[in-house]
Parts: C-alpha cells; structure tokens; sequence
C-alpha cells in the first residue's frame, strides 16, 4: 500500500517488539491489503518506523530488510511502542516498554495469556495510554452494527478455533462491543486444537442486557473459520469470513402465510477488513494529535470473560 494521503503535520517515531507475522511477515509492502504493523505504519505518513527488535535477531533483520529499516538489539525509546511478541511474552515486553516511557503503547492481543498478567499490565500502564489489536474495532462497517436498531437481541452462535485466549478473545471482544456487558460464560467441552496451554472453548455466553450466545469451538487442523450469526427481534446478522462479509436478513409479513414473520435478505456488505490495523494507527495519530480518542483503549479491551476455565 502506497501512501495516498496528504503530508501530516506532525508524524511520530514507531518501534516493534516482535518480528513474526502479525509484525512484518503477512504482507509486503507492495500488497493493496494491510494485514501487519509494519505495513501499517509504513504506509501512514504521520509515522516512521525506527526498527525491530526480536529474540531471534534472524527474524529481526529479514523484518527490517523487508521493511526498509533497522533490526535493533534491544528496544529502543519512541513516541509509539508496537508489542507483537507471543502472548506469554506480553507482560515482559510491557514491563520494557513502559521503561522507555512512550507516548503510547500498541498491544496485540490478547493483552496476556493469563489473567494475572493482564491484570498487572492494565496496572503498570496506568499512566500510559495503550491501543490494543482487537482488529474489528477498527473496521467500520463492524463498528456501524453498534448504532443500529434490530429490537431487543434473542440468541446466536459462533465459530471460531485456535485457542478461546489467542482467538476466542477476538469473539468475545466482538460481542462485547455490538451487545454489551457480558453477564456469566459457561464452558461446556473444549478441545486443544494448537496450543497446549490455550484450549479452544465450546460456551454459552450470557449478556446483561438479554440474550444468550453460543460460542463454538472447531478444530483449526481442518480450516480456519471465524463468524458470527446474531439473531434479533427484527433482524439476523451474519458476520463472515473473519468479518470480510456482512449479511443482514430483515422481518416481514409473509405473502403466503400473512399470521407469520419471516426473515429477507436486506443487505449484503464487503467489509475493509483488510485495512483495519491501517485504520487501528490512523486512530492512533488522531489520538496523539488531540482529535479523537481511543478505539480500543485497554480499559476497554480487558474483561476476565477473556480468562475462564
């Protein structure tokens, strides 16, 4: 993705932590999507991108090279400091990050493995604002769902796999962003379908204002699959292919049978997904300027909903 935007006025230095996929490798910096920070910060005329660090100072100069910058043996002090190391490594990498004092911190998710490690990075970080990657926040046809009026939510379903933390923390952002407050999550089976320590969960999730979900846990080792169906009183949502796809069915009298309600295709939506973490550091800049605030601030993005056993 080329830069397409006027100069900013004010641009700010970028350091990554963490030079794996989500940091540098889903894309290169000549494809039209989005997909890792690298891309997106590179892209963003307010931003310059100072280097990558990485335990595997391998990994950290094939990033740079790709990227056109530096590989950093350790973190450097920046306006932003963009966390991408594995989920165990958050809290660490936090604890550095916070050393160097920052203007912000951008942290993928989920925000730790564990709960306990959550809980002291929503502490340390108290006087630090930090954006987390919980990706459909960003996208704003997703976004749009939270303003609508369908009538009171009814039930619903999910799939997802690779891990109820990694991923289902994704899921459970995302109803908590359109429904609210969750209310109670119980598990009812899980399997271990790629981390031995992050099982993904099969579990129905309650909400405080009504409704319940079911959250369904499959297999990764046949294929990734990540969508939602929400059922209203007026209206059924589906949201597709990781969120690439939305498809609102709305109520009507039936012709034929006129004592009855049935639902019709009303809109059939291709979602930005695809430039979504663009849209994550856009949000940032306009943070750091004073223009906005935060999409998905930690206080927002954390709830022990993520955490159950």
């Amino acid at each position: 993705m080329k830069k397409t935007e006027d100069q900013k006025n004010v641009s700010f230095d970028v350091m990554i932590m963490g030079a794996g996929r989500i940091a540098s490798g889903f894309d290169n910096p000549n494809t039209e999507a989005v997909l890792t920070h690298a891309h997106a910060v590179t892209a963003h005329a307010g931003f310059r991108l100072q280097g990558f660090t990485d335990i595997d100072m391998k990994k950290a100069e094939e990033a740079a090279h790709k990227w056109q910058t530096k590989a950093l043996a350790a973190p450097v002090k920046a306006d932003v400091i963009v966390i991408c190391s594995p989920d165990e490594s958050h809290l660490e990498n936090v604890i550095q990050a916070v050393g160097l004092q920052p203007k912000l911190i951008v942290l993928e998710k989920p925000i730790a493995d564990n709960l306990e490690s959550a809980e002291k990075i929503m502490a340390i970080t108290k006087d630090i604002p930090v954006q987390v990657n919980f990706t459909r926040r960003f996208v704003p046809e997703i976004k749009a769902l939270q303003s609508q009026d369908y009538g009171k939510f009814i039930t619903g379903t999910g799939l997802y796999g690779k891990g109820y933390v990694h991923n289902g923390s994704h899921m459970i952002d995302l109803l908590r962003m359109i429904l609210g407050k969750i209310k109670s999550v119980d598990v009812i089976r899980q399997i271990f379908d790629f981390f031995p320590n992050d099982s993904t969960k099969t579990a129905i999730i309650t909400f405080e204002n009504g409704g319940e979900f079911m959250m369904r846990g499959l297999d990764c080792s046949f294929y990734t699959v990540f969508e939602v169906d929400l059922c209203y009183e007026n209206a059924r949502v589906k949201i597709s292919n990781s969120g690439e796809r939305i498809q609102i069915e709305k109520k009507m009298t039936s012709r034929k049978f006129p004592e009855h309600s049935i639902l019709i295709p009303a809109e059939d939506i291709t979602t930005g997904i695809d430039k979504a973490i663009y849209g994550l550091y856009e949000n940032v800049y306009e943070f750091l300027t004073g223009k906005t605030a935060l999409l998905s601030p930690l206080e927002t993005a954390f709830t022990k909903a993520v955490y159950v056993s």
